[in-house]
């Protein structure tokens, strides 16, 4: 038995190892070989622990991992990291490779200063490798009610104390959605494999219609494709011959599903009022693939269409237009986040790039140098509305930029004039985002 890292030359068949271990087993079919397939070239992705097990020349076994965030309850991100998909070549399943595979790996993280890990499974599995309920650390999964003990939703400290006894919720890196918000590319890529029959079978994780919610327990409860297949992610109610039967807006299909609230309360030991159950179907939809495929924006064009989203192109722009504070966190060495209130970014394109002006022998500009990852965030206090951007902050002292966004009467805080070498800009460049409004939250992706 060898454990070494992946090579390119390892792409293909891997990808092929990993579609045959998850076939139907959380779900019909599986989507993990194009989530691996696509998380290659992400950011988060940590080449050093993406490995793959040999067993007489044949790889047999291959897990890896990526960088994540937690979500503390003050709303500041915390640094994380989850692993995943692991895949154990089906002859060789319950012998033990996968715990040895899993355990060299975590030994390799923690060397590398990997501090908590967490992420999804089967626990009879993964408490023999030291992990628990996530709920044990304070660690809450966004898609589950705050007070749920997730029995799938797993985490563990590598290194003691790291995360010591903070509270927050964990949602799994945008690029384990990838097959969700890109299916067309998906189902292309899924076409290059051998066809195999998707099915519900036993151990699956429970699977809900990806449009209203609704459980699906049996072939009968699914809508079916346009050449009449099973669709299996959405219901008879809400799809139908490749369609969708309703043209709606999200809120138009929670308040669709409202009226069955007493249905709902057939199966709770307390029963809810409707003006909760709405409540709790503003913080789920959003995670249904229908929804999130329109809130997940990636271009200007599905921002200014989308319903659940319309103005909020204006209103970002806006916000940091006329609004005189900003706010922006930087990350120190020891992990923990810094914010600062700032003057108003002198600059903006778009909602993408804004520059804010600073000091150069600032504590600010040393964490940035040390780990460029930054948030900005305007508050509208008297319309209750916030926007958060997430990306990176570069430190700019030439002196292009440093004439672009300087103002007459700057001298009061840079005697030296533009030239000042204690005068320096801040360049924040956006990635995603996540605005409140109107009781609840929505998120958005910027390219």
């Amino acid at each position: 038995m060898n454990i070494r890292q992946e090579q390119p030359k390892d792409y293909q068949e891997v990808e092929n190892l990993t579609r045959e271990a998850f076939w139907n087993v959380y779900r019909p079919g599986c989507t993990e070989h194009y989530v691996l397939n696509q998380y290659r070239t992400s950011p988060d992705f940590i080449p050093e622990l993406d490995l793959v097990m040999e067993e007489d020349g044949m790889i047999i076994g291959h897990v890896m991992f990526s960088k994540a965030e937690i979500t503390l309850d003050d709303g500041t991100p915390y640094p994380s990291w989850t692993f995943g998909p692991i895949s154990i070549h089906p002859d060789y399943k319950r012998k033990g490779y996968g715990l040895k595979l899993l355990q060299y790996a975590l030994e390799k993280a923690k060397e590398m200063g990997i501090g908590l890990l967490q992420m999804e499974g089967n626990i009879e599995f993964y408490r023999h490798a030291g992990f628990d309920l996530a709920s044990k650390l304070n660690i809450h999964y966004h898609a589950e009610p705050r007070e749920s003990e997730v029995p799938y939703f797993l985490a563990q400290e590598l290194i003691p104390g790291y995360w010591g006894r903070r509270e927050g919720t964990y949602c799994p890196p945008s690029g384990y959605f990838v097959a969700d918000q890109h299916p067309e590319a998906f189902e292309a890529y899924e076409a290059s494999f051998p066809q195999k029959q998707e099915a519900f079978q036993d151990g699956q994780l429970p699977q809900f219609c990806q449009s209203c919610g609704m459980p699906l327990t049996r072939i009968e409860d699914c809508g079916t494709n346009a050449d009449g297949s099973t669709n299996f992610d959405y219901c008879h109610y809400c799809y139908k011959d490749g369609k969708f039967l309703q043209d709606c807006t999200m809120d138009e299909m929670i308040e669709h599903c409202a009226q069955f609230v007493g249905e709902v309360n057939k199966g709770l030991p307390q029963p809810i009022t409707k003006e909760e159950y709405i409540g709790q179907m503003k913080m789920y939809f959003p995670q249904l693939k229908r929804w999130r495929k329109t809130l997940d924006v990636s271009n200007d064009e599905v921002m200014n269409v989308n319903p659940a989203l319309a103005g909020v192109k204006e209103l970002i722009a806006q916000m940091a237009d006329n609004l005189p504070i900003a706010y922006i966190s930087s990350v120190d060495q020891e992990g923990f986040p810094w914010t600062k209130a700032m003057l108003a970014p002198r600059k903006r394109e778009g909602i993408k790039t804004f520059y804010f002006t600073t000091n150069t022998f600032s504590l600010r500009v040393a964490h940035y140098k040390a780990n460029p990852k930054a948030s900005i965030y305007f508050c509208d206090a008297e319309g209750f509305k916030g926007i958060m951007l997430r990306g990176t902050m570069e430190v700019l002292t030439d002196a292009a930029s440093k004439e672009m966004i300087w103002h007459d009467g700057d001298e009061q805080y840079y005697p030296g004039g533009v030239t000042d070498p204690n005068y320096c800009v801040l360049k924040f460049t956006a990635t995603d985002g996540r605005f409140y409004s109107n009781f609840y939250p929505r998120s958005f992706v910027i390219e």
